[in-house]
């Protein structure tokens, strides 16, 4: 199997968020035969934001694109490839201000490109990242079981829609809170909890 391991969090190895996607990492190479991993962390190696000529570049055709162009969208190809390589998608992410990251945000508009990760076609649009199998774990810093905060998750509605646009239909959300504004006792039962379901998704694989 070739899994992709995405951290996001800018806390180092203070994050929770990727101290779990390890475990995950872990447990999965030790149920595996030989696992080839490949691994960014986004939190100490952030993509580039698209620019205009990024923009260019991405709308021209391939066999039109300048040398300006093609240098401009290595960073994307070099990550696309990675999307496309692996078989499944190991993703460390913490909320930032109720979404994702500003650096997965620069790593999706990164992938997310006409011809590469999606078509446009006479019927719509149709995704190119098919059969492949994601896991997000989200460490959270409130509690998302109280109904007056749950309103406020913008992060999984907008990951449903930018993987299913790309075509990744088999994502599992492991979400973990509360992990910062909770007392020591709600944040132990939370990370023993998220141990719980990961141990669980491991042994789906």
């Amino acid at each position: 199997m070739k899994i992709l391991h995405i951290d996001c969090s800018i806390r180092g190895e203070q994050s929770i968020s990727k101290q779990l996607s390890r475990l995950f990492i872990t447990q999965l190479t030790d149920k595996l035969d030989e696992p080839e991993i490949q691994y960014l962390d986004l939190g100490v190696d952030p993509p580039s934001h698209p620019t205009a000529l990024f923009i260019k570049g991405n709308y021209t055709h391939p066999s039109e694109r300048t040398e300006e162009m093609i240098r401009e969208l290595e960073e994307s190809e070099a990550l696309i490839e990675k999307m496309h390589w692996a078989d499944l998608y190991v993703i460390g992410m913490p909320m930032y201000n109720w979404s994702v990251p500003s650096n997965f945000k620069s790593f999706i508009d990164n992938v997310v490109r006409i011809g590469r990760t999606f078509l446009l076609t006479d019927t719509g649009f149709q995704g190119l990242l098919n059969n492949k199998k994601v896991f997000v774990i989200n460490t959270r810093g409130v509690d998302f079981s109280l109904e007056l905060v749950q309103p406020m998750d913008q992060l999984q509605p907008y990951l449903k829609t930018v993987f299913f646009f790309m075509g990744l239909t088999d994502v599992t959300y492991i979400n973990v809170f509360p992990v910062k504004f909770a007392a020591p006792d709600k944040l132990a039962q939370a990370l023993e909890k998220a141990k719980e379901d990961i141990a669980a998704a491991v042994q789906t694989l």
